[in-house]
């Protein structure tokens, strides 16, 4: 989907985008959105990243006032750190169970090898502060009880990794946009989001407000010789020597993931049965199949496309022998008021010659959430996917990855 310009006339209007949904709302007082207090950091011009984003290590109970926060680690965040009356956004950004059957029953068993069984991912809530709690993390004790559990919690042999965070959401009397407002990527722990509140006018002043590739990431390509398997396989390890790795998403992360810059190994699974291979868990793409992965890993085939704006793209048919193996396109969970995701990282095609990232997925789009007053001036509200780093492999007819 293409990028959105805004104008006074969208203030109340929820916009999608790409791999997320950007929402545009009231910045007024509800039961059901709470506002801390409305104007607290006075009037700024703001660029760069403005929230400051802290990872939740353990579990955080519905009906509790407490919330167990680490140290802000993610590299681009703001350094803000929480006071007594600060607004909090808290959101479950990875829980989901699948379906991890070696055939097209993988994802939701639902015959498409896609999806999830089930997902407690995307659900959010606002919560105001009670204390101060400083970059080095601690206790958050908030003036309301949580209407939810948000959870934490490593992988499993039978489901992926349970993550949430705690984003500080600067609260402006007014705001006019200079240059470039962004979300910090997402790290595995935090970033990804992009939200404030404006008490009055938000001017766009011709800048952008960007979550482009901020979600999810991709799996990373890794340049393999064959192993034992077969064309159609849905699911596999990473120790297999054949095929691609599945992308981020909801449902969890895999073993070996591209962050835009980067290839990381995270040294276990992260997928129930394998993390590579062309069922696309959750919302993210699949990686690719090979037509002879006893052989040589040679005839590769392309990742599927992350998933959430809309169903991701099937990956690419294999080189030379032209099967349909390519990596299955991540699904959608469907957005509303209260529940939001990242756009699926792309899945990694297979790969036997070139350089590893050459095949990797495209990371997923983030989030965007403004609530204002109103807005004056024209700008951009983005948060697309980004692009596979190389969409045509110039050698030895490697598969290329899926984009987020």
């Amino acid at each position: 989907m293409e990028k959105r310009t805004t104008s006074a006339v969208l203030r109340t209007v929820t916009m999608a985008v790409f791999a997320v949904i950007a929402f545009v709302m009231p910045a007024v007082r509800t039961s059901a959105q709470i506002c801390a207090v409305p104007g607290k950091d006075g009037p700024q011009t703001i660029s760069g990243v403005v929230n400051s984003y802290y990872p939740a290590p353990t579990s955080a109970t519905a009906s509790g006032t407490s919330i167990p926060v680490g140290a802000i680690s993610n590299l681009s965040s703001s350094l803000t750190p929480i006071e007594s009356g600060d607004l909090l956004l808290i959101i479950q950004v990875q829980d989901a169970q699948i379906n991890s059957s070696n055939n097209n029953n993988y994802g939701a068993g639902n015959g498409t090898g896609r999806g999830f069984t089930s997902a407690n991912a995307g659900y959010y809530e606002y919560v105001v502060a009670a204390n101060s709690v400083g970059t080095g993390g601690g206790t958050i004790t908030t003036l309301q009880s949580l209407s939810r559990t948000y959870r934490s919690a490593n992988a499993t042999s039978s489901r992926g990794r349970r993550t949430y965070q705690v984003v500080r959401i600067p609260q402006y009397s007014a705001a006019t946009i200079s240059g470039t407002v962004s979300a910090a990527s997402w790290d595995g722990t935090s970033g990804g989001i992009v939200a404030f509140d404006v008490a009055g006018t938000l001017n766009m002043g011709g800048g952008t407000i960007n979550a482009n590739g901020r979600g999810f990431r991709g799996g990373l390509g890794i340049s393999l010789t064959g192993g034992s398997g077969s064309s159609t396989d849905y699911r596999g390890t990473s120790t297999s020597d054949t095929g691609g790795s599945k992308g981020e998403g909801i449902a969890g992360t895999p073993r070996y993931i591209w962050d835009g810059s980067l290839g990381i190994d995270n040294g276990t699974e992260g997928y129930p049965n394998g993390s590579f291979l062309r069922g696309a868990p959750g919302n993210a793409g699949g990686g690719g199949t090979d037509g002879s992965p006893s052989v040589d890993n040679g005839q590769n085939s392309g990742g599927g496309g992350g998933g959430n704006g809309g169903i991701g793209g099937t990956g690419g048919n294999s080189w030379s022998s032209n099967l349909t193996i390519g990596g299955i396109g991540g699904d959608v969970l469907s957005a509303s008021a209260n529940r939001l995701v990242f756009g699926g990282g792309g899945g990694a095609g297979t790969t036997n010659n070139g350089a590893d990232e050459t095949s990797s997925g495209g990371l997923g789009g983030g989030i965007v959430i403004l609530r204002v007053g109103g807005i004056s001036g024209s700008g951009t509200i983005t948060a697309n996917g980004a692009n596979a780093p190389n969409s045509n492999p110039t050698c030895c007819g490697d598969g290329a990855g899926g984009g987020g």
